[in-house]
């Protein structure tokens, strides 16, 4: 037994990091080990003989809890307790501790027990827990602030499901997503009424995940969307923890719900623009790819409607060619004018982008009545600027209020970029066909021309170095023409630049010749049909006629009326009188057969006193 005695010593001194003390039956301190020195200060010698009530805090003494401590070791065999200690020094710290009765017959020196009914003492034993305590209440007011900040935020909702009783307690935020009533979610309400604030089309995946965890113990972990009273739904991410019985069976499931509309807005969004980029591959009209954008951006956005039009050069009229509507909205297709709505017409002109949140209280909008006339309360509207000027307007509406947040102007900027690049991609590959087929056309007729020209100049002829320039000057002609067309940005070339480069080698005073009429786009046979005619009548008035002599001068005047019929006069005068010539050359033939063939139409040349008389009747 001395052994014994001596290897109990020798523990309780080597266990420095716990309080072992001991107690008489009166709650008197009969022995102290090393831990309890080091914990609360004094040594064996000045506590043993004293009350235990000394190391308890005085509120504690006033409540009787060394005595209730004791009872209690009493009736349950030990008292466990977390509570303030007050050390030597007298200052408190936060310790746990567990109190055991001293049975009559039992000491520390391994007798054996007498009688184990009779109490002889107490045995405590404890530890410092300042530390974790500390944390416990760091980690406390973390959460508490955690909490705070969920809660403030609006976004982070907590639930627990009672999963044997289909019993759902949420907290206010949880209750306001699902739009249910908060009393109610508070104190308990089924998961049917739970479920009925998800849309409809997610409501059965929401249910299918509550089934696999009442069923599979599975974690949940879904994304729906919960009805609102928004245009656009709310998404909501729905996670939770299952807790098991002993049994193994599911109890209970507590997670969080997350609002994640923004992050679901920007992923919709990029999926959006995948869409768009990979179908406008297999469009070759501009139209579709307007209609096709139209609805991407619209169903993207929950917009109500959503198109795009050209403005005309007044600067003021959009031509609306194509629009996408919501099912319960009125297409716009056709002429609009933006003066009829407002001021904000001005800053797409200047290339800004126009955003409106509410018409009814933009100071832009000086009618808001017109704009609700069409269905529109907010509106944004983004400007194609070519050349410095206004082309084309992307437009987006809403019939509500509505503030349009950067990820969706974002979004609105790079799908109106990928709209436009993509219709200029395939308006400028049609031109380029185009271009190649009348480049074919021209060349074809050049040829054509070249080849009459050449023979017919030749033909009949005895001075072979006259007929020569003839067909030089000709061919010359010929290529001014080609120059005219090749300058002109569209097919046509305007009337005007015909004449003056055709005229050009033949007068070098202009002075010497009038213009008289309006602007008129021509085609390229057109072109070449007038110069052919110009460079006859200039070739001739040079040699014989009005460009002979000092005081000559020539009058050109053309015209067309509204259904198209042309008109073009060459009248000299002050020139030499000309009479007919005895023998008809090729000149003549394209004055007088070649030329009104390109305008579908006939010409006449006479002669008088002051010069050649020119006129040619067709349509353009």
């Amino acid at each position: 037994m001395e052994k014994i005695a001596a290897l109990n010593r020798t523990i309780l001194r080597s266990i420095v990091d716990h309080a072992v003390v001991t107690l008489d039956a009166d709650g008197i301190v009969t022995s102290w080990n090393e831990g309890a020195e080091r914990i609360l200060g004094w040594t064996e010698d000045e506590i043993v003989g004293r009350s235990a009530d000394v190391f308890f805090t005085a509120d504690d003494v006033d409540k009787d809890r060394p005595e209730t401590e004791m009872r209690r070791a009493i009736e349950d065999g030990r008292a466990e307790d977390v509570r303030w200690h007050v050390p030597k020094d007298g200052e408190k710290f936060w310790g746990s501790g567990l109190m055991m009765p001293f049975l009559d017959g039992t000491d520390l020196d391994g007798d054996a027990i007498q009688d184990p009914k009779r109490i002889e003492g107490f045995v405590k034993i404890f530890r410092d827990r300042m530390v974790e305590r500390e944390a416990d209440q760091r980690m406390a007011r973390l959460q508490d602030r955690a909490t705070l900040a969920m809660q403030r935020s609006g976004t982070v909702g907590v639930f627990d499901i009672d999963l044997q009783n289909d019993l759902i307690i949420t907290d206010h935020v949880c209750a306001r997503m699902h739009s249910v009533d908060i009393d109610a979610a508070e104190g308990g309400t089924t998961t049917d009424v739970f479920f009925d604030g998800i849309v409809e089309e997610d409501r059965e995946d929401a249910r299918a995940v509550l089934r696999a965890t009442l069923k599979d113990a599975q974690d949940s972990d879904v994304i729906y969307r919960v009805i609102s009273d928004q245009t656009r739904p709310r998404w909501i991410h729905f996670q939770g923890r299952v807790h098991l019985k002993e049994n193994g069976d599911p109890e209970r499931l507590t997670g969080i719900v997350v609002d994640v509309t923004e992050q679901q807005e920007h992923l919709r969004m990029k999926e959006a623009r995948l869409e768009f980029a990979e179908k406008v591959r297999d469009i070759d009209d501009a139209a579709e790819i307007a209609e096709l954008a139209s609805r991407v951006i619209g169903e993207t956005l929950y917009a109500s409607r959503v198109g795009h039009g050209y403005v005309d050069a007044d600067g003021d009229t959009i031509d609306i060619q194509a629009d996408w509507n919501s099912s319960r909205r009125n297409s716009i297709v056709g002429t609009l004018k933006f003066s009829d709505f407002g001021s904000f017409v001005s800053e797409l002109h200047e290339g800004k982008e126009v955003v409106i949140s509410d018409a009814e209280a933009d100071p832009r909008v000086e009618d808001a009545s017109a704009l609700a006339s069409i269905d529109i309360r907010s509106l944004v509207n983004l400007p194609l600027i070519e050349q410095g000027k206004l082309k084309a307007v992307l437009f987006v509406n809403d019939t509500e209020t509505r503030e349009w947040s950067e990820a969706e102007l974002t979004f609105l900027g790079a799908m109106f970029d990928r709209t436009y690049a993509a219709i200029d991609v395939l308006r400028f590959e049609k031109e380029r066909d185009i271009l190649a087929i009348e480049i074919a056309h021209r060349m074809k007729n050049m040829l054509a021309i070249a080849q009459i020209i050449v023979k017919q100049s030749l033909r009949n002829t005895t001075d072979t170095p006259a007929a020569q320039q003839a067909i030089d000057a000709r061919l010359r002609a010929l290529s001014g023409a080609q120059d005219v067309l090749t300058r002109a940005e569209e097919k046509t070339a305007d009337i005007l630049s015909v004449i003056e480069t055709s005229l050009a080698p033949h007068v070098p005073q202009q002075s010497r010749v009038e213009f008289f009429g309006p602007s008129i786009p021509m085609t390229s046979d057109q072109v070449l049909g007038l110069t052919l005619a110009l460079h006859e009548l200039a070739t001739n008035a040079s040699k014989y006629g009005a460009l002979s002599n000092n005081v000559g001068h020539i009058r050109i005047a053309w015209d067309v009326d509204e259904e198209g019929a042309f008109m073009f006069r060459w009248v000299e005068q002050d020139g030499p009188e000309v009479k007919p010539p005895t023998t008809e050359g090729f000149g003549s033939t394209i004055l007088k057969r070649i030329v009104g063939s390109y305008f579908s139409g006939s010409s006449l040349v006479s002669y008088d006193r002051d010069g050649i008389k020119f006129e040619l009747r067709g349509n353009l």
